[in-house]
């Protein structure tokens, strides 16, 4: 758009946005889906039921792409972006409870999902650990007995006892 001033006039004059701030003001926008407590007020609001909005919402997957998802802070957006395309799930986030339990499903997310992956990788970094001495320990055996096998015997060593 910004290659053609017809259509940047255009889409000024449309939409009262300079495209430079539409970058910045789609960025919040689409991480404010992130908020259960806002979708379930743009349901009551029955934003969820304009076809003009949910094109809009369609519109947004374009922050799906890398060079767009690099700016999203939070995530779960796009998890929530994907679920309003859901006209079973636009209805349901009416209810206060479903809100609620999409509130602490996230919640329990943030809280522990870092740190359980934390865990996961000092779990697995210990266990690459102690394998690495294990194979460690395996070589030096290994080592021991080929040089054990490759000292000469000493002089008599495979002598035959007198009879």
């Amino acid at each position: 758009m910004a290659e053609n001033p017809e259509k940047l006039a255009c889409y000024q004059a449309q939409t009262g946005v300079v495209e430079s701030a539409r970058f910045v003001l789609e960025l919040e926008f689409i991480q404010c889906l992130a908020n259960p407590h806002y979708l379930n007020w743009l349901a009551q609001n029955k934003y969820l039921e304009d076809k003009a909005f949910l094109n809009y919402l369609k519109y947004l997957e374009y922050w799906r792409q890398p060079q767009y998802a690099s700016y999203i802070r939070f995530p779960h957006c796009l998890a929530m972006l994907d679920l309003l395309q859901s006209e079973h799930f636009r209805q349901a986030i009416v209810s206060p409870m479903v809100t609620e339990e999409l509130h602490s499903q996230q919640f329990f997310y943030w809280a522990h999902y870092r740190t359980n992956r934390i865990k996961e990788a000092a779990a697995a970094a210990h266990a690459a650990g102690q394998a690495k001495e294990e194979a460690a320990d395996g070589t030096q055996q290994a080592d021991a007995v080929a040089a054990a096998a490759a000292v000469p015997p000493t002089e008599g060593a495979h002598r035959q006892p007198d009879a």
